[in-house]
């Protein structure tokens, strides 16, 4: 069982009372056989008794000493330092967290009828829970200023939706679905999303830490006894982030044995510096930690679109295009973890992330669905990506 710093702290002061106090009483019995001083030297002493009357009111000599009632002098000191401040530590979190759609409304499958309706749109698709990990490792420094770098990445974020028509009556919208025989007369129009996400940043750690339990503290927390210590870390540097979007648009055509598509592949790259602030308190065998980090970055995007027909496979709609963009963005994360300490090194973490991208590309933003037979070059930057999920995992500090 570990037995955390802060047990001792209470017992030492008392320790060191009592032994003063048996000291201080020691020093007040004279030594057999000693000349009488000439008044007290030291706050407990007394002064020496005439011989007549030490002969007929002291107490006979049991050869134990007299515990004096004395004053005693009581610790004021500052009670800081008692705990540890580890200077390098390791983070490994798995995460799940799943994608909130920020699609902008727009319809993606529409049936040709009489009046024609939407069947599906874009903030109808939902996104699957994605597996992911977090590094982070760091080193504070023998000053307070240190540094630490970390990956995220999430893969394979899918999501999924299909329609049906008995009459097969699916078809792209706007003027696509009329001018491309492979995008009309469709019994099944379905949408694929695959999404993938990867982060890394290197920062400068500006950290403070509070020493512990301190009685004279004017923050309670640190009052309570089994308080262990508090950091605050000031974070600033460089992040990239990642993100890769895929959407597939197909329509089936009655007996046909697969689909028409339209595919849309974007890539967008966040190049951010960052600022942010960390926080942790540990209670002997439990610690809360929590963060935020934001970044302005700039971005850089590009996107390629295609055709595939299954009846003129050599011959699709439009050929295939590609284009490139740059712009502007954000990236920002928060994490709020509680941590089980398992010794003074190692413990066990579980808590839920917040993770938000601006002015990326999208895959399903990018659909050209006009008649135009050109390759489509243009790229909608004005996308954001939302995830939110939760953590497990293990970290070390020493």
């Amino acid at each position: 069982m570990r037995i955390s710093p802060s047990v001792t702290r209470g017992i030492l002061p008392r320790r060191a009372l009592l032994w003063a106090l048996v000291c201080l009483s020691l020093h007040a019995v004279p030594t057999a056989g000693a000349e009488p001083d000439a008044g007290p030297d030291f706050p407990g002493d007394t002064a020496p008794l005439p011989a007549e009357l030490e002969a007929s009111d002291a107490p006979p000599s049991t050869g134990l000493p007299t515990v004096v009632d004395t004053p005693g002098r009581i610790f004021s000191g500052p009670l800081v330092g008692a705990a540890t401040d580890p200077q390098r530590y390791l983070v490994f979190d798995a995460l799940a967290m799943q994608r909130n759609n920020a699609l902008k409304d727009g319809p993606l499958v529409v049936e040709n009828a009489t009046p024609q309706f939407t069947a599906l749109q874009k903030n109808m698709l939902q996104s699957t829970v994605a597996p992911g990990a977090r590094l982070l490792y760091g080193d504070y420094g023998s000053d307070g200023i240190g540094w630490e770098t970390g990956y995220l990445g999430l893969w394979n974020m899918y999501s999924k939706a299909r329609m049906e028509s008995p009459n097969s009556l699916l078809q792209a919208p706007g003027g696509l679905g009329f001018a491309s025989t492979a995008m009309q007369n469709g019994s099944e129009g379905d949408f694929t999303g695959i999404t993938s996400l990867q982060s890394a940043d290197v920062n400068i750690v500006f950290h403070q830490f509070d020493g512990g339990w301190n009685p004279r503290s004017p923050r309670p927390s640190q009052r309570v006894s089994w308080y262990d210590g508090g950091h605050l870390d000031w974070i600033t540097g460089f992040r990239w982030a990642g993100l890769d979007d895929v959407g597939i648009l197909g329509f089936t055509p009655a007996d046909s044995p697969a689909a028409n598509t339209y595919k849309s592949h974007t890539s967008s790259n966040l190049f951010a510096g960052q600022v942010g602030v960390r926080g942790r308190m540990e209670f002997q065998e439990w610690a809360l930690e929590s963060w935020i980090k934001v970044g302005l970055a700039g971005t850089s995007l590009s996107q390629t679109q295609s055709f595939q027909d299954q009846l003129a496979p050599l011959d699709p709609f439009r050929p295939t295009g590609s284009s490139w963009k740059g712009g502007l963005g954000m990236v920002a994360d928060a994490n709020l973890s509680g941590i089980w300490r398992i010794d003074d090194t190692w413990g066990f973490r579980f808590g839920y992330n917040l993770l938000w991208l601006t002015g990326v590309a999208l895959a399903p933003d990018q659909y050209n669905f006009s008649a135009s037979t050109s390759p489509a070059t243009a790229i909608d930057n004005t996308g954001s990506l939302f995830l939110s999920g939760a953590n497990a995992g293990l970290e070390a500090r020493w």
